[in-house]
This record gives structure tokens, sequence and C-alpha cells, in this order.
């Protein structure tokens, strides 16, 4: 797990998911980027640098953030194989605006 500030790039919508026991929930996709990787330019490919995927799950998930806020998220990493593939998931497990 690391903690650390990042800038919102783009927030997902919120999207119903079915869990490991059947009930139903919420997920949200969030793309974050490290604090002090963003240079305010429109080139999407400036962007990804230093850039994050992350999901976010039940009651966090309907947290409304937005482009440009900064936060401090708390970020869960996994990995797991599946035939033959190694893939990674990002899960966000806390995050907190920052005033500005």
């Amino acid at each position: 797990m690391i903690t650390s500030i990042f800038r919102v790039v783009a927030s997902g919508e919120l999207e119903p998911y079915k869990t490991g026991n059947g009930s139903q929930s919420q997920k949200r996709q969030l793309r974050l980027q490290f604090h002090g990787g963003w240079n305010g330019s429109d080139n999407q490919a400036q962007r990804v640098s230093n850039g994050i995927v992350g999901t976010m799950f039940g009651n966090l998930a309907q947290s409304m953030l937005y482009l440009n806020e900064l936060v401090v998220a708390t970020l869960l990493f996994a990995i797991r194989e599946y035939n033959g593939q190694w893939y990674q998931d990002i899960t966000i497990t806390d995050i907190s605006k920052i005033n500005q």
C-alpha cells in the first residue's frame, strides 16, 4: 500500500457490479497523477506520465471528484495470473480532498 498526493485527471461513471457473495454494489474508476507530474498541457501524452488508474468500491465510489482536484489517496496493489498472463489491479482504499 502507498499513500500519496495525487491530481485527479479523470473520473469514470458509477457502475453497478456483483460482489463475491452475490450482493449488489457500485464501483468507479479514477485516473490519478502523482502530484508534480502534470504541467497543465492539453496534450494527452503528457497527462499519462506518472499516472495510475484505480478503482473505488462501495460507498467510496459514490465520492464525486473533479478534474484537477488535489487528493490524498491510499492505493492497494494486487497482481494475479490468468491464462498465462499477469495483471495488476489497483484499488483506492481511502481518498480525501485537499482544500486548495
